[in-house]
């Protein structure tokens, strides 16, 4: 397993303050440091694979993460991107700011689990976390600057601890199968598959869509049709009836129906517009 570490850092940095871009990968690639770090996702969805647990990553999701820790990034879908920044220092400064500042209570970094290491921020919150970044990469990158920028993006989410309660954050077995069921042809078995690849019953499963991604098991699965039948439009010339066929649709005006919810524009149409040429 790769190790990252402060040794690769430019001399004589005390922090590193960077984004990075994330395509899919079916099976993102874990790593370890010899440091302290915290991220958020700018833009996008993400899969985060944290001591082989992989948790789903929408836009604003913030993490801390230890020294001790192993993980690695995806974007959440094939198609997908996905944007993040990461502030990195050196574990011993963690301790210096926990010691002065947040001595008398168990917090942050302190905590093993990831659950509550875990939070979604606001437009506001990363318009801040930004404003203080670029603050910190106009100065000199040494300890008091990196202190500086840690210590504010603490207190931040210290007033977010005392004002809400932290958000839920979605289980294993819903991303899991949520990921798997946005595969073909995994899809064409529709909700009765999604039930089945996620192990529970169809209710358990409708509460946790409803509950963690505001939606329905049904509207996941037509959201993965829909998303597949406009690649095929894209890419291939297969018959529009054998496509809705392919993806599930037994019913050529429903496939009509949802493809038009979803894009404004008829499959014909779009394929016209989106479509690539094909010559004699």
């Amino acid at each position: 397993m790769h190790k990252l570490s402060t040794f690769d850092w430019p001399s004589p940095y005390a922090c590193t303050y960077e984004a990075y871009n994330y395509d899919y990968v079916p099976a993102p690639r874990e790593h370890t440091q010899d440091y302290h770090e915290f991220f958020w996702i700018e833009s996008g969805t993400g899969c985060h694979l944290i001591n082989s647990e992989p948790r789903i990553m929408p836009t604003g999701y913030f993490a801390l993460i230890r020294a001790d820790d192993q993980h690695g990034f995806s974007a959440w879908g094939k198609d997908d991107r996905m944007r993040l920044i990461n502030f990195a220092f050196p574990s011993s400064l963690w301790n210096k700011v926990r010691d002065h500042f947040f001595a008398e209570r168990l917090c942050f970094f302190d905590h093993i689990p990831i659950e509550k290491r875990e939070y979604q921020l606001s437009v506001d919150d990363r318009k801040r976390l930004r404003q203080m970044g670029n603050d910190l990469a106009a100065g000199h990158w040494n300890e008091t600057n990196a202190a500086a920028y840690l210590h504010g993006v603490l207190a931040l989410l210290d007033n977010r601890d005392r004002e809400d309660p932290p958000p839920a954050t979605m289980p294993v077995w819903l991303t899991q199968a949520v990921r798997t069921i946005e595969t073909w042809p995994n899809f064409v078995g529709g909700v009765p598959e999604f039930v089945r690849i996620a192990g529970r019953s169809h209710e358990h499963v409708s509460r946790g869509c409803r509950r963690f991604l505001n939606t329905s098991p049904r509207e996941i699965v037509s959201r993965a049709r829909i998303k597949w039948a406009s690649m095929q439009l894209e890419t291939s010339q297969k018959e529009i009836v054998d496509i809705a066929q392919e993806c599930g649709f037994e019913n050529l005006g429903h496939f009509y129906k949802v493809f038009k919810a979803a894009h404004h524009t008829t499959p014909r149409q779009y394929r016209l517009k989106f479509g690539i040429p094909q010559y004699p």
